[in-house]
């Protein structure tokens, strides 16, 4: 076996610390701006910017994870849509979304099964995951409500679908925190 002399064995481990130092470096997750918090969002919800007549943005630095809260509202629509959105990275950590929708005083229910449905079909997620965990109806504010929680992957669900009808008009999803 042939031994590599001093010099060029003092050469490689430099090449090798500062190819090292400059990946330690890359993997540093730059900071967002407000601008791109919001593209973030935004690209998420399938809206372009002209699409929204009301920005809020404001950056949480409270809590351990510092990141932007981005709550608009959708021209026409009325469609309310909230973020939380890691500072670090762009991942979504929180999402709310509430439909503006016609009041309906009905005490119809399609039932818990066709609510489930629902919420599979709109979401994409399988009956069987939401099944896993809750649907509870409620009549509140002359009103009738499932509620649907459930759990997926990293994440915690909420969905609200009226009883009468089967409408999801409202959802959010968040990231579960790690203890």
């Amino acid at each position: 076996m042939k031994r590599i002399n001093t010099p060029v064995r003092i050469l490689i481990v430099t090449l090798l610390m500062i190819a090292a130092m400059g990946l330690a470096a890359s993997a540093e997750a730059k900071e967002l701006t407000k601008q791109e918090a919001l593209g973030v969002a935004l690209r998420d919800a399938g809206h372009k910017e002209s699409e929204v007549k009301r920005i809020e943005i404001e950056l949480d630095d409270d809590k351990a994870v510092k990141s932007f809260e981005v709550e608009f509202v959708v021209k026409g629509s009325k469609t309310e849509y909230s973020y939380e959105i890691s500072a670090d990275g762009g991942k979504i950590l929180e999402k709310s979304v509430e439909y503006k929708y016609k009041h309906n005083k009905s005490k119809k229910k399609i039932g818990k099964q066709a609510a489930i449905k629902a919420v599979s079909k709109f979401s994409g997620i399988k009956k069987s995951t939401i099944k896993k965990g809750t649907c509870r109806y409620k009549y509140e504010h002359r009103e009738g409500i499932y509620k649907i929680k459930f759990r997926k992957g990293s994440y915690r669900y909420e969905y609200e679908v009226l009883a009468p009808t089967g409408k999801i008009v409202e959802y959010d999803y968040e990231a579960i925190k790690k203890k």
